[in-house]
């Protein structure tokens, strides 16, 4: 799995610095040996070589499952749901907002009627409220 050159910095340190936590992965980086196309495992107390310079680019997560524990697979599980559930959060919210954008009129935007006026405004903004909250979860891609 390709990842960034930033979050293969935060993996190495964090390892670095709880080195009794077990990560099921290698970080991989290509521009680390010289032969062509070979990537090269990075050790976690490396991390501050690889944020140096500027080399260093083209970064992947190699799975390494060989000590699966109890609380590697807790973390795995827990991955996954958050995953199932995040995309029913995601279809809730998109189904929320398109009810609330089509709630919203624009031709009462301009209302003498205030009760009219403040639902008309209560809906257009529960709807880009919602509206932005889902752009922001599928930006971070939940």
């Amino acid at each position: 799995m390709k990842i960034s050159k930033d979050l293969a910095i935060k993996i190495l340190k964090y390892l670095d610095q709880h080195k009794s936590f077990y990560f099921p992965f290698l970080v991989m980086c290509k521009e680390y040996t010289e032969e062509d196309n070979d990537f090269v495992e990075i050790e976690p107390e490396e991390w501050k070589n690889i944020a140096e310079n500027d080399i260093y680019q083209t970064f992947e997560l190699w799975e390494n499952l060989q000590n699966l524990d109890e609380e590697t697979l807790e973390l795995m599980s827990k991955g996954f749901i958050e995953k199932i559930e995040s995309r029913n959060v995601i279809d809730e919210i998109s189904k929320l907002a398109k009810e609330y954008r089509k709630k919203w009129k624009v031709e009462l935007w301009e209302s003498e009627d205030i009760e009219e006026f403040g639902m008309n405004e209560y809906y257009g903004g529960k709807a880009e409220g919602l509206e932005e909250a889902l752009e922001i979860l599928q930006e971070v891609k939940l």
